[in-house]
């Protein structure tokens, strides 16, 4: 994978409207986003409607990203958490407006292709053994903050840690989770 273009790079060819680089970019983590809306959003509909908006909004405002503030890939994540939460929320908006008789069951979706599948699979593994590395404290941090949706405050009081802590546990994680994802 020596030829391959770099994230950074790819992220700057989206910003000049480079459709490739966009594609480049979905093959390199669409699994990756899908997994971790999967397991906030516990649908398969809606996990991948997320990954359509997160690239779609990475198309259209290609210019919100900025490489002094991070990698593609924690720029991707964070896009990805953060619509996850915004989904979360409003569908839990939702149900408390409707009566629980109202509520129909989800129509599941259609597997995905073989070789969508099995990327999804390897990304899911590398994410698992990563995870696996890290330390207990931090990864049940980024996995209340990242998996769940839970934010900080709400990390703190499950954990009975002050605020200040449970955002180190999870800056350090993601750091050690970054550096042992990048060895691979």
């Amino acid at each position: 994978m020596s030829d391959t273009p770099d994230d950074y790079n790819l992220m700057s060819r989206i910003e000049r409207r480079d459709a490739d680089a966009l594609g480049a970019i979905y093959d390199r983590y669409g699994g990756l986003i899908f997994t971790l809306a999967l397991r906030m959003l516990h649908d398969r509909g809606e996990a991948e409607e997320l990954v359509s908006d997160v690239f779609l909004e990475i198309w259209r405002c290609a210019d919100r990203y900025d490489p002094s503030r991070g990698a593609p890939l924690t720029y991707l994540v964070t896009l990805g958490r953060s619509r996850a939460i915004d989904r979360q929320r409003s569908a839990s908006s939702r149900r408390r407006g409707r009566a629980a008789s109202d509520i129909g069951s989800d129509t599941p979706s259609a597997a995905p292709d073989p070789p969508a599948a099995a990327v999804l699979q390897e990304n899911a593994k590398r994410v698992r053994s990563a995870m696996g590395k890290l330390e207990p404290i931090y990864r049940q941090a980024v996995e209340l903050a990242f998996f769940d949706g839970l934010t900080h405050t709400q990390i703190a009081e499950r954990l009975d840690k002050p605020l200040g802590t449970i955002k180190t546990y999870i800056r350090q994680g993601l750091i050690r989770l970054r550096d042992c994802l990048r060895k691979e």
